[in-house]
C-alpha cells in the first residue's frame, strides 16, 4: 500500500476530512481547516486516513485519527500518529494530549500514558473536546515530547 499525505487547506478536501471521521463516529463539526493542523492520508486518489493536531500554546490536542473500514489493520493509523508526533516535535510542542473512548490499547503503544483531566493544561480545556465535545468517560491520555 502506497500511502500520500497533504495538509487539509481547502474546503472541498476539508468535507471530505470531515465525511470520513463522521463514517468513522467521531466528532467533525468543531474542526476548523483553518486554525487546525489536519492531515489527509490518501491511496490513490481515495482518503482512507485522517488526523489533526489542535495547539493550544505549548500543548497540542491529538483528534480526529481515522482509518476508513477495509483499510484497518495496515499500520496506516501509526503513520498518521507518528506524523502527528513529528509535527508537534517540530514545533517544539511540551506535550500531547487526547480524549479516547475505543483506542486506549492503540495509544499506549505508542508511548501515550493515562492520566486525569484536572492534570491537562488550562489552555486545553478551552477545546471543544475537553469542554463539551467528549464525554467524560472518555479516557484522557499523554505523550511528553
Amino acid at each position: 500500500m502506497t500511502l500520500t499525505y497533504k495538509t487539509i487547506n481547502d474546503l472541498e478536501s476539508f468535507e471530505i476530512f470531515r465525511s470520513l471521521l463522521k463514517a468513522s463516529g467521531l466528532p467533525a463539526d468543531d474542526l476548523n481547516f483553518k486554525r487546525d493542523l489536519l492531515v489527509g492520508y490518501y491511496e490513490a486518489d481515495q482518503l482512507v486516513g485522517t488526523g489533526a493536531l489542535e495547539v493550544y500554546g505549548d500543548y497540542a490536542l491529538l483528534r480526529s485519527l481515522s482509518v476508513k473500514l477495509g483499510i484497518r489493520g495496515k499500520s496506516v493509523g501509526t503513520t498518521i500518529t507518528d506524523y502527528l508526533i513529528d509535527e508537534a516535535r517540530k514545533r517544539n510542542l511540551k506535550g500531547i494530549y487526547l480524549l479516547t473512548e475505543k483506542a486506549r490499547g492503540f495509544f499506549l503503544k505508542k508511548g501515550f500514558l493515562d492520566t486525569t483531566r484536572d492534570a491537562v493544561p488550562q489552555e486545553l480545556h478551552a477545546s471543544s473536546e475537553f469542554s463539551h465535545v467528549c464525554p467524560t468517560s472518555a479516557v484522557v491520555m499523554h505523550l511528553a515530547l
